[in-house]
């Protein structure tokens, strides 16, 4: 009877350790590895410049004048499996028209990915905790007093196609609760799936395009004729949360 006992203690504690082992194979390799990230806004495959003539895919012309959109739980993935990055603030408000917002360094300790994930848009806890201090800071213009929330992404420019007197185009996109919410997670996988692996001596800059295009015609076909002026929660907002979430695709991963 004892030797049995003594059988089942010994199975118990061989599959716990085993468990163990599982849970703590997080692939870390104690080491600190450097990553850039850099967010190009595109038109066409092209770098986008402000006030230039483009055509989307209603045959409908436009122009760029302004470019804003909060990111956010950045995170290199490594088959689904999130991989902590170090020092990051929580939010980054990338602004096409300032540089250096759409570049950014993080590091982290584990050397293997093939994926990146992040989130476009202010989580409910911080909308409803009013306004904040630095990307987050309504002097940035991302904040609407009036409804006290988050300005998720912002597109704005022009076009003969709008029927705004002014024939601008505004799509102010936000709100962060119920079915109309315009958080948005975004999962890129690198290019053909490809596994990176980092190096302690080197940087690797993954570009990411956002493709303006998408704004129009992304997962819903949303033209500047019939849609103009977006500067309130709703139905319509979170058709444009819908395309701009699939925007974005990693274009190439570089190391230097």
């Amino acid at each position: 009877m004892k030797a049995g006992s003594g059988y089942i203690l010994c199975a118990f504690l061989f599959l716990l350790c085993g468990c163990q082992k599982e849970l703590k194979n997080d692939n870390s390799t104690g080491k600190s590895y450097t990553v850039h990230i850099v967010f190009q806004p595109v038109v066409q495959g092209q770098p986008l410049v402000f006030n230039q003539p483009y055509t989307n895919a209603f045959g409908e012309d436009y122009t760029v004048t302004a470019f804003r959109f909060y990111v956010s739980a950045l995170s290199l993935k490594n088959n689904n499996t999130g991989l902590p990055v170090a020092g990051e603030v929580k939010y980054r408000l990338a602004d096409a028209a300032i540089g250096n917002t759409l570049s950014f360094t993080v590091s982290t300790d584990q050397n293997i990915f093939n994926g990146l994930s992040f989130q476009i848009g202010v989580d409910s806890i911080d909308n409803v905790s009013g306004a904040r201090s630095g990307d987050l800071d309504p002097a940035k213009g991302m904040f609407w007093t009036w409804n006290s929330g988050y300005i998720m992404a912002k597109l704005e420019g022009a076009s003969s196609y709008s029927v705004v007197p002014d024939g601008n185009f505004t799509y102010h996109i936000g709100g962060f609760s119920g079915e109309n919410q315009t958080i948005r997670s975004i999962l890129l996988s690198t290019p053909q799936n490809q596994q990176i692996t980092l190096k302690d001596d080197r940087m690797i800059t993954i570009l990411v395009n956002g493709d303006i295009d998408k704004w129009f015609h992304g997962a819903h076909a949303l033209s500047i004729a019939s849609n103009a002026f977006v500067h309130s929660p709703g139905s319509l907002a979170k058709l444009y949360a819908d395309n701009y979430a699939a925007m974005f695709s990693i274009a190439s991963i570089t190391e230097e």
